[in-house]
């Protein structure tokens, strides 16, 4: 079957776009899918309640990263091409004073609400409260990648990517399998391997000057502004995607949640597939969008078709083998995680959409628009856990995550087709 021209011209642009960020996808990608392809040894070793700590621990680290500084590596790009390398170094030498602060304020917050929260969080204390250093250590490294990434050197990047990954696995395989620490043995695994590459980082960056710890409040000042504008919409990402972790342990039990975690990780696969899209698309659209008398609309609404279909083929894809993927990657405790399957990959399909979206509405400034959706939409997603999981039961979990991003997009759909509209359905026009 012949594929219509415009598809044609349209995938080369997309191949196009991945080749030219070939350096940053492969790294990114294969980190980004560590969970996954960790699955086969991990519920081999691990019962389904046993997976859900790990599950519980990933989304309490998020939220601290999202509270202890995650956005820094936005601030430093914001100044990065237009200030001197003695200005970036102590910005660098200051975020990292302000992620050390609010690290060490978090832990202490932690320790002093412990027996209020730990009812409620299910997690031993002990790794209750290394969750704020492990932030810290996983930020310092995402400083020097930061870095790496405005410089350009693929390569380097790619060789501090792979040296985590590599930390990451060796260690956790030791602790699982040899010592057989259980899912305690993949947490030592993840902090110590953040440990090692935040210490490398640091040497890259003072080697190449690029950190200066003479403390300055001017510059501490800026940062905590930026950092915290940009902290709502980080905690919002958060809690909107994995909010479902807490819910399904809070009213059910550590085996379902182990279970759902499973296909949460399954489904995860269509997220891959747009972040490794979104690595050039977004810096594509900016380019078309520096020229503005020159965009083609017609042009982008048959690429986001494209992209759509995309992203469908994918969410087909995994759906359809779902089960055999199940089979390959885990053991019969976990094959009834493909109940929650379709639900987590049709919401991700349209956070695809919303991530391809973005970049657009945030070069028209619409970010307190993007604010705005975002804060009512983790609102929704929270009363939809509270209500479909007591008329749904667990399965109501992956109903509330796939319906708060369908309305999600249609808000961010909106926008765009308020700010900037496009011609959908320019197949229907008469050809002259």
């Amino acid at each position: 079957m012949k594929l219509p021209d415009f598809i044609k011209a349209r995938t080369a642009i997309i191949i196009k776009l991945v080749r030219n960020h070939g350096g940053y996808f492969v790294t990114t990608f294969i980190h980004s899918a560590l969970p996954l392809l960790f699955l086969p040894i991990l519920t081999r070793y691990l019962e389904p309640a046993e997976y859900a700590n790990i599950a519980l621990f990933n989304f309490y680290l998020a939220i601290s990263n999202s509270i202890a500084g995650t956005s820094i590596p936005a601030v430093l790009s914001k100044h990065f091409f237009d200030k001197p390398k003695e200005y970036i170094a102590q910005i660098i030498g200051n975020s990292i004073f302000i992620v050390f602060t609010l690290s060490f304020t978090l832990f202490l917050l932690l320790y002093i609400l412990s027996p209020i929260l730990l009812p409620y969080v299910d997690l031993p204390l002990f790794w209750f409260l290394i969750i704020p250093w492990c932030s810290f250590f996983f930020i310092i490294y995402n400083i020097t990648l930061t870095v790496l990434r405005n410089q350009k050197k693929a390569l380097t990047f790619s060789y501090h990517k792979i040296a985590n990954i590599s930390f990451n696995i060796l260690l956790s395989l030791a602790f699982v399998v040899l010592l057989m620490w259980g899912w305690q043995g993949r947490l030592w695994g993840v902090f110590l391997s953040f440990i090692i590459s935040s210490f490398i980082a640091i040497y890259y960056l003072r080697k190449n000057g690029y950190i200066n710890f003479t403390l300055s409040k001017k510059i501490i000042k800026k940062t905590l502004n930026l950092l915290i504008y940009l902290l709502p919409n980080s905690f919002q990402a958060i809690i909107i995607s994995q909010i479902g972790i807490f819910f399904m342990q809070l009213y059910f039990t550590k085996e379902l949640l182990g279970i759902y975690s499973v296909g949460f990780q399954v489904s995860f696969a269509i997220k891959l597939l747009y972040m490794t899209i979104g690595l050039s698309w977004a810096p594509y659209l900016y380019e078309i969008f520096s020229k503005p008398k020159n965009i083609n609309r017609t042009h982008l609404a048959k690429m986001f078709y494209l992209l759509t279909m995309v992203l469908l083929g994918g969410v087909i894809f995994v759906n359809l083998f779902s089960g055999t993927i199940l089979k390959i990657f885990t053991t019969s405790l976990y094959y009834d995680a493909k109940v929650f399957i379709p639900w987590f990959t049709i919401g991700y399909l349209f956070n695809g959409l919303i991530i391809f979206i973005t970049p657009i509405l945030i070069k028209l400034e619409k970010q307190k628009q993007i604010t705005k959706i975002s804060f009512v939409n983790m609102i929704i997603m929270l009363v939809l856990n509270i209500l479909f999981s007591r008329i749904f039961g667990p399965i109501g979990i992956a109903y509330a995550f796939c319906l708060t991003y369908f309305l999600m997009f249609l808000s961010f759909w909106k926008a765009l087709h308020n700010s900037f509209p496009l011609p959908w359905l320019f197949f229907m026009r008469k050809k002259n």
